[in-house]
């Protein structure tokens, strides 16, 4: 994707900057008066004194490390990645000790409040830094649509996908839609699970299986695709479901078998991806996929369920436990959101399925369709 650049949102800057001031002044500022003022804090706020003082000086020092650190990342936000990094791994750090801690003993609230605090700061830098090393993402997620792969195009396109719940299978009839009427032929393969602990609705047993299982990683088996190398497809979309921050098992393992990587080499690909919020990684995850497919990735989309956190989140466990939206119904609307893409979002789809039909073909420009990711 060499040649297409895209400026940084400013809006997405500015709330990181204004995030990243906060941890700073909170660390270092508050870790100083901590230091020199810890005995009438601690009797206010009834915490005990600390029995080994060496040691508490030491951890508040590190912690004001970390404040300074968000300082100069503060500073220079889209050029701090090394910084980011170190970041991630010392909130990591502290956040991890703080937990450990926990287990073993009574920790007070305020202890705890800390390690909190950084897990969450340790989460906000490794988005942001997800944002800063993928500047191919922020292309396709401007509205670009890429030139294709020198090869024949024969209007036939492969919609190739995994929908739990049936949210991601909408999504693709709208873009199939926009790829017909483009004139294409467009054929369906859905991936299929063997595992019958993917099945909708979930029982409670069987989402912290799931939950388990995406946090670590762990493959799930899927039926053979059934489409061979050769196939005569010129276009394939891609649709991925977000399961806690990270691809859906079932896509995954769609590259994780290597017979299937073929599929992708040198065609046009696009991806689609519909989740409740946090899409970023998962994105990443399939275009990284797709890359070492030596696909030629030409447009990409990722769209979230409307709402606010954190409601949007109780509503999706509810949706996934009893296939209800909006249930019970006198919580619907003020508090419980539905689990559907707008109807704003869906026709964006149907005309990003007609951007991809029309693509530019190599040596020309892209194609800037002004329709964000989002």
């Amino acid at each position: 994707m060499q040649g297409y650049t895209v400026g940084a949102p400013p809006e997405l800057l500015r709330v990181f900057r204004v995030l990243s001031l906060i941890t700073a002044i909170a660390n270092a500022g508050g870790n100083v008066l901590l230091l020199l003022f810890h005995r009438p804090i601690f009797a206010l706020l009834g915490v005990p004194p600390p029995i080994d003082v060496p040691s508490f000086a030491f951890v508040s020092g590190f912690s004001f490390t970390i404040g300074v650190l968000a300082f100069l990342i503060f500073r220079a936000t889209q050029v701090s990645t090394d910084l980011l990094v170190t970041g991630i791994v010392a909130k990591s750090i502290y956040s991890l000790f703080t937990f450990y801690f926990y287990t073993i003993g009574e920790l007070h609230w305020l202890y705890r409040f800390f390690g909190i605090w950084d897990g969450v700061f340790a989460l906000i830098f490794f988005f942001f830094l997800i944002y800063l090393v993928s500047p191919d993402l922020n292309v396709l997620n401007a509205g670009a649509i890429l030139p294709g792969a020198e090869r024949a195009r024969g209007r036939s396109a492969l919609l190739l996908y995994y929908s739990l719940t049936g949210n991601g299978q909408v999504a693709m009839q709208h873009v199939k839609e926009g790829l017909l009427r483009k004139g294409y032929a467009v054929d369906e393969k859905v991936v299929e699970a063997e595992e019958p602990l993917f099945r909708f609705p979930l029982s409670w047993r069987r989402f912290w299986r799931i939950t388990f299982r995406a946090v670590f990683r762990r493959p799930a088996a899927i039926k053979p695709l059934g489409i061979p190398a050769d196939h005569a497809y010129d276009l394939i979309v891609v649709e991925c479901q977000t399961w806690f921050i990270g691809m859906a098992a079932p896509m995954e393992a769609v590259f994780e078998e290597p017979a299937n990587r073929a599929i992708f080499r040198g065609r046009d690909v696009a991806t689609v991806h519909v989740c409740r919020g946090l899409w970023r990684r998962t994105q990443a995850m399939t275009i990284r996929w797709l890359n070492r497919c030596d696909a030629h990735v030409v447009g990409a989309r990722a769209y979230s369920n409307p709402g606010w956190e954190p409601a949007r989140l109780f509503s999706l466990f509810i949706f996934l436990g009893t296939a209800r939206e909006c249930y019970p119904r006198w919580l619907c609307g003020w508090f419980l959101q539905r689990q559907r893409l707008s109807e704003d979002k869906l026709a964006r789809l149907v005309r990003f399925g007609e951007a991809l039909g029309e693509r530019p073909c190599p040596g020309e420009p892209a194609t800037l369709t002004g329709e964000v990711s989002g």
